[in-house]
């Protein structure tokens, strides 16, 4: 799974900054995720407080919840404009 999204990721930076060949982008990506996810937490029972008391406020209430929500608003006002009758 995890290298599924760091491929995922490689090619996304790929296709924005127009590379051809995304294979240089890989080491220094890796190493980012590297020094990301040492610095995230020192110990175990550092990582399981933030995986159960912040994490789900600032990463599964937005993209959960409040960005859906947005998307939808912004659906239905976009078909509402293209729907509605001339008056």
């Amino acid at each position: 799974m995890i290298t599924m999204i760091v491929n995922i990721g490689v090619l996304g930076l790929s296709h924005v900054f127009k590379i051809k060949n995304p294979s240089p982008l890989v080491f220094p990506i890796g190493l980012v995720i590297l020094f990301y996810s040492l610095s995230l937490a020192q110990n175990y029972f550092e990582h399981i407080y933030e995986g159960l008391n912040i994490i789900p406020f600032t990463l599964h209430l937005p993209f959960q919840i409040v960005i859906p929500a947005l998307l939808l608003v912004i659906a239905f006002l976009r078909n509402q404009k293209k729907y509605s009758p001339l008056l």
